[in-house]
């Protein structure tokens, strides 16, 4: 997990404002990197990880006893892994050309031969400002952030629908991490890349990337 955190920063697909990485072990545990990873520059140890249940308690502490939990987006792998028990793996990053798509509120459909395999990358449209705000109003009742997650209550009320919504999209296709991953992106956020382990996400990542950018330059074909 940390030579593929420093895998992400070197390739341009992580940057400071956010990264997360998990890894499903057995018994329901899930490795994940503390919040904040991105502002250290994806430059961590083995001691910036921690180890959180499938409900996103925590369940062993990192080391060095950090304030920091996982980053609140975890709840999103979390809820995948328990629809799909092919998926082991999953990757969120800012990759900048997957992030046009997001950010634009469009799917990605596959372009090259390579993103073929993986098909589709839906886009999940849920505004987070909007969310935030809608958590204000007295009439919403704010979710508990479970003991394993960063205390951002805002964050998670909007990372939880999200995460629904993740699993509205890509239960269908479970089948299809048989043979190879899944990814979606969030809306103005970034893409998150499923896979049967951290090799894959991490190569499904780069080829969800290497297509997005494919598809954006060939825009400029006479």
């Amino acid at each position: 997990m940390v030579e593929t955190l420093r895998y992400l920063w070197d390739r341009g697909h992580a940057n400071t404002t956010g990264v997360s990485i998990s890894v499903r072990l057995s018994k329901g545990r899930i490795l994940v990197d503390q919040s904040g990873t991105g502002f250290k520059k994806c430059h961590i140890t083995s001691n910036d990880l921690l180890i959180i249940d499938e409900e996103c308690e925590l369940v062993e502490d990192a080391p060095n006893q950090s304030f920091r939990k996982a980053p609140v987006n975890v709840v999103i792998h979390t809820k995948y892994y328990k629809e799909n028990p092919l998926a082991h793996a999953c990757i969120h990053c800012h990759a900048p050309y997957t992030q046009v798509f997001a950010c634009s509120g469009r799917d990605i459909p596959p372009y090259t031969l390579q993103a073929l395999t993986m098909g589709d990358v839906p886009c999940i449209i849920i505004d987070d400002r909007a969310l935030k705000a809608e958590m204000k109003l007295d009439s919403v009742q704010v979710l508990s952030v479970p003991s394993g997650l960063h205390d951002r209550p805002d964050v998670f009320y909007v990372m939880d629908k999200v995460g629904d919504e993740v699993v509205r999209r890509l239960k269908p296709r479970n089948d299809e991490m048989r043979t190879h991953g899944l990814a979606v992106t969030h809306y103005q956020h970034g893409i998150f890349v499923f896979g049967r382990s951290l090799g894959e996400a991490f190569d499904n990542l780069e080829r969800a990337e290497a297509n997005a950018r494919i598809i954006l330059l060939s825009k400029n074909l006479s």
